[in-house]
């Protein structure tokens, strides 16, 4: 990023010094004036730079004006002297490695020690550029100064009636005069700060104002006193704003600043006005130390930020049919660190209330509608990990199964000792706890809404891969886990040792095949097709008489996709079945070849289908669901997935998830994404048992200035559209980001169905 500094002292002081000790030691000699319009040729001198050429002798002119010839890179249109010995070029450019002078004249008295560049003078040093009306440059003190300025690079732009460096013999010294100051690009909506004076000092390293106004779009905000601020590569502030009207809160104004004058850290404010609620404020920080570095041993980065609001508003109860209290807040933090290969992780999310982020930043709520909150400290090996993770109930709607903490020492498939065996382990110790909730309900086997249990896990597993050249892989499993329970039901106070031992084999075909058709619409050239049978068989016997003791806290979750095999991978450590599963599966997969990456996949598609024996108290059957998922990237513009969960018994849909996505590069691109669930067995994990909805994504960038995007959600259930929302981005200059949007919503609950706003962000270069 370049500064002050180099946009005036590294500019204009070095530029001017050269161009001055030139015309110092190097005039030319005395020579007749070249035909105008006549560009005179340089050549190389012996330093293989450009020399500027040599002009015939001149009658007349004086018989000391006879320089030796330098190489200086400087060309021109026209060379003349004048009765006063002032020697004077036109249409001048003269260029060195990292800089460039361009004046419609430049001229060079040597009698007064003093050059002067005028006409339409622009000075280009690197990716920054200085144009001025004239500059004139003072050998003798070494001073440079020049009228009507403007110049700037990257994000830091100024204007000023006069520039002034080297001054009083201090060639670090730069003083702008009837300044103005622009982050951002010069336009009639930029940010800008006008001052009488602007100093910049190099030994310190800071900026010296002198009294200033805030403008936003050249309307004064805001009188600023002399200020002395340090040495900024960006803006000094991150400024984002959003106004609108919603039935819940009324009129509103949400506010969030960040000021960017530290590399490592911008603190904040969030500072929001609602009609019916009143004022929200709170404390905002993001970091990051990486510097540009992510290889460094030591770095974090992350973004914080909180509110409060004494909410004045009627508030009708939430989804949960809770009364909501006055008092309403919530805390955001997210964390990322990394100590001499100590990885540290961290997310707190409290909420007040589950609809508070719903009010009042739906932001936050969009993108974590279910929040958890937790530590964890990994410790990776060369071949082990060491890990701690604690995880935290902090709101009281939400269900949370809380470690306080968990510690693992997890070790990757090692080989034995050049056997071919390879062995795994794992062994935690976690201190489990988890209350009832509004969220869900749970099945309770105490006499209390809460459930403990202190536990103790150890996993040994071992394989033994056999390859059959490249055509299959066999791989025989053995396992046992076993688990010590410190808080044992229906005797809390008891304490149970369970263990479970597992046999089977992982067997996989590979298959390939070649073909020569090419497409070139769609990019083909050439097919692979590479199939994979796979067959997985486990075993794993008398877990179901022992399950009646445990505390049932780590439980199964209900899944689009196939449960999970094998005994060391599952994590529902408290809810272990009997199983006798045969696993059968089939893989495809089609490439084709690729210019720039070697090759691409075109389609990908599997199926699984399970053979068993289980005592699980849903999904029982000999035959289990199947699964099937299908990926399809025929082309660049086009992306289409689907995954489909099917009751074999009578070839009826469970699930469906589908989503197809066109785009044409960053012109537009249209989502179509659908949601089908028919599963009455999700009621055993407190779920919706029926959804049919449909999801329309369109964004289209109509020019430079102005991008259009929506989202259109369809229930086919409830037969309404739940969800329209319009908006329209559009860039202001180089200064702002504009978003417009209109939303309407049926069936709801308390929010509006109808709101509107507008969002104002300030870019960050």
């Amino acid at each position: 990023m370049l500064t002050l500094r180099q946009l005036a002292a590294a500019a204009i002081v070095p530029a001017f010094f050269v161009a001055g000790t030139f015309f110092a030691f190097s005039e030319p000699e005395a020579a007749a004036e070249p035909d105008a319009g006549t560009p005179t040729e340089t050549a190389p001198d012996e330093r293989g730079e450009p020399a500027a050429a040599e002009p015939a002798d001149s009658p007349g002119a004086p018989a000391e004006a006879k320089p030796e010839k330098a190489g200086i890179p400087l060309t021109y249109t026209r060379l003349s002297i004048g009765k006063d010995g002032v020697i004077r070029y036109e249409n001048a450019d003269l260029n060195f490695e990292n800089l460039g002078i361009h004046a419609d004249e430049l001229a060079y008295d040597a009698n007064a020690q003093a050059a002067r560049a005028s006409g339409s003078v622009s000075i280009d040093m690197d990716a920054m550029r200085v144009v001025t009306d004239s500059v004139d440059y003072d050998q003798k003190t070494g001073s440079v100064s020049a009228k009507n300025v403007r110049g700037g690079a990257d994000f830091f732009f100024f204007k000023g009636e006069e520039i002034s460096a080297g001054t009083g013999g201090d060639a670090t010294a730069v003083a702008i005069r009837d300044s103005e100051a622009y982050v951002g690009e010069p336009h009639w909506s930029s940010v800008s700060f006008g001052a009488g004076r602007i100093d910049y000092d190099s030994e310190e390293d800071w900026l010296h104002l002198g009294p200033s106004i805030f403008r936003v779009a050249g309307v004064p905000v805001l009188p600023l006193p002399p200020l002395s601020v340090p040495r900024i590569e960006r803006p000094p502030v991150r400024i984002w704003a959003n106004s609108g009207e919603s039935s819940t809160p009324g009129f509103y104004l949400r506010t969030t600043t960040h000021l960017t004058i530290w590399d490592d850290y911008e603190p904040g404010l969030l500072l929001d006005f609602y009609e019916r609620s009143g004022p929200l404020v709170g404390p905002a920080l993001a970091y990051d130390t990486r510097g540009g570095n992510a290889d460094s041993a030591r770095w974090m980065f992350g973004d914080f930020q909180a509110g409060y609001i004494n909410d004045t508003a009627n508030r009708e109860p939430d989804i949960y049919r809770n009364e909501i209290g006055g008092r309403r807040g919530f805390i955001e933090w997210t964390h990322k660190q990394e100590i001499d290969g100590l990885e540290i992780s961290a997310a707190i999310h409290r909420w007040s209330d589950s609809e508070v982020t719903r009010h009042f930043r739906p932001d936050v709520y969009d993108a974590n509608r279910n929040p958890d909150s937790h530590f964890e400290f990994v410790l990776p090996g060369d071949n082990y990990y060491v890990s701690a993770l604690t995880r935290v109930h902090l709101n009281d709607y939400q269900s949370t199964q809380q470690r306080l903490p968990e510690i693992r020492f997890d070790l990757v498939p090692t080989e034995i000792l050049n056997t071919g065996v390879r062995q795994r382990f794992s062994a935690s110790y976690a201190c489990l706890v988890e209350e009832d909730s509004d969220q869900y309900h749970l099945r309770r086997t105490n006499k209390d809404d809460r459930l403990e249990s202190s536990r103790a896990d150890f996993y040994y597993g071992l394989d033994a891969p056999i390859a059959f050249g490249d055509f299959a892989t066999f791989t025989p499993v053995a396992g046992v886990r076993s688990t010590f329970y410190g808080n044992a039901v229906p005797d809390a106070d008891d304490n149970y040792w369970r263990t479970v031992g597992q046999i089977g084999f992982d067997l996989q075909f590979c298959f390939s095949g070649t073909n020569g058709y090419r497409n070139e619409t769609w990019g083909i050239d050439g097919l692979r097709h590479v199939c994979r049978p796979v067959f997985r068989y486990r075993y794993m016997p008398g877990v179901a008489s022992q399950s009646s003791r445990i505390p049932e806290i780590d439980r199964d979750i209900y899944r689009d996709a196939p449960t999970i095999l094998d005994l060391g991978d599952n994590r529902a450590v408290d809810t272990l079945y009997d199983e006798h599963i045969f696993r059968i599966g089939l893989e495809n997969l089609f490439q084709t070849r690729d210019k720039s990456y070697g090759s691409k996949d075109l389609a990908e598609f599997n199926v699984y289908q399970d053979i068993r024996k289980t005592d699980r108290p849903v999904d029982d059957d000999t035959l289990s669901d199947n699964f099937a998922e299908l990926v399809l990237k025929p082309a660049s513009w086009v992306n289409f997935s689907l995954t489909h969960r099917m009751d074999v018994s009578d070839f009826s849909s469970k699930s469906i998830r589908a989503s197809v996505r066109f785009t044409d590069g960053d012109v537009w691109g249209v989502t179509l994404s659908g949601r089908f669930l028919a599963n009455d067995d999700l009621a055993y994990y407190g779920c919706d048992t029926h959804a049919r909805q449909y999801t329309v994504r369109v964004d289209w960038r109509l020019n430079s200035y102005y991008q259009f995007y929506g989202d259109w959600r369809f229930d086919d259930e409830k037969n309404i559209f739940t969800d329209q929302y319009y908006g329209l981005r559009q860039r202001l200059g180089n200064s702002w980001n504009i978003e417009y949007y209109v939303r309407y919503r049926q069936d709801a609950g308390d929010e509006s169905d109808f709101s509107f706003g507008v969002s104002l962000s300030l870019f960050a270069y």
